[in-house]
C-alpha cells in the first residue's frame, strides 16, 4: 500500500511539473509577442532626429563648418542676448572654422546656422549680419542693432 501513494506522489509530482512549464512556456511567447508588436509602435530611441540625423532631444544640430552633428554651447564663443524682454532665447553662439575664413552662427533667430565670411579678422558678414570683435569680445549686428554680445 504504501508502494501505490508513493507511485501516486510521483505521478502528481510530474503532473504539477508539466502543468506549470506549459503555463510558464507560454506566458513566455505570450510576452515575446507582445514586445515585439509594441516596439513597432514606439519611437526609435533616443528621440526624433532632423533631417541631417543629428539627435534634437540631445541638443545637437547640424554644423556646415564642421559637416558633422554638434552641441553648439560646446567649443563655440557664447554671446548673451542684449535685450531680455523681447525673447526668451538668451545665447546666440558662434563656430570659427580653422582657418578663421568662415564663422558659423547658431541663432534662435534663424531656422538652421547662418555662415559669415571673413573681411577683415575683427569682422565677419553675410547680406544679414556682421560679426564684430572689439576689445576682445564678439558682437553680432543685424540691421544696425546689436542682437548679441560676448561677456568676459
Amino acid at each position: 500500500m504504501n508502494a501505490y501513494f508513493i507511485k501516486r506522489d510521483k505521478m502528481k509530482y510530474i503532473a504539477l511539473i508539466s502543468v506549470s512549464f506549459m503555463l510558464f512556456s507560454c506566458q513566455g511567447s505570450a510576452r515575446k509577442e507582445a514586445s515585439t508588436d509594441s516596439s513597432s509602435s514606439l519611437p526609435p530611441i533616443g528621440g526624433a532626429k532632423d533631417k541631417h540625423g543629428c539627435l534634437i532631444a540631445a541638443g545637437y544640430t547640424w554644423s556646415k563648418i564642421k559637416d558633422e552633428c554638434i552641441r553648439p554651447w560646446e567649443g563655440t564663443i557664447t554671446m548673451n542676448i542684449t535685450d531680455t524682454s523681447t525673447n526668451f532665447e538668451t545665447a546666440a553662439f558662434v563656430l570659427m572654422d580653422l582657418t578663421k575664413q568662415k564663422a558659423e552662427l547658431f541663432i534662435h533667430e534663424e531656422d538652421e546656422s547662418v555662415l559669415l565670411d571673413s573681411v577683415t579678422p575683427h569682422l565677419y558678414a553675410n547680406e544679414q549680419y556682421r560679426l564684430i570683435e572689439e576689445n576682445h569680445c564678439w558682437s553680432l549686428v543685424h540691421q544696425e542693432e546689436t542682437l548679441y554680445e560676448e561677456k568676459k
